[in-house]
């Protein structure tokens, strides 16, 4: 999948040991996962893909872009301690399931 992000702004806030980044996702086909934006910030940046959260992606009706807002936060201690564990979960690969096993037909 193609996509292209561009950074608008960098806030850093020394408190929460964390930079926002906000900025617009631009895709061809579908919005991307926030995994596959993370581990695409992460690469950018030049940093552990642990440490990046992506806190939300909207979509903007009618064009093929989504405003984003991403954490870089300096350590994985500080982004599991400031992010929500839903946050969290979010921005983790998802597993596909198996099928459940068709049980055998009585005769």
């Amino acid at each position: 999948m193609a996509f292209n992000v561009a950074v608008t702004e960098k806030v850093e806030e020394p408190l929460l040991s964390r930079a926002v980044l906000k900025g617009v996702v631009a895709y061809d086909t579908a919005p991307p996962s926030f995994a596959e934006l993370r581990k695409h910030l992460a690469q950018h940046l030049k940093v552990d893909e642990a440490v990046v959260v992506i806190s939300n992606c909207v979509p903007v009706f009618g064009s093929r872009k989504s405003g984003m807002e991403a954490y870089v936060y300096k350590t994985k201690q500080d982004a599991g301690t400031f992010s929500s564990k839903v946050t969290l979960a979010r921005n983790k690969p998802r597993v596909k399931k198996a099928a459940p096993a068709v049980a055998a037909e009585k005769a």
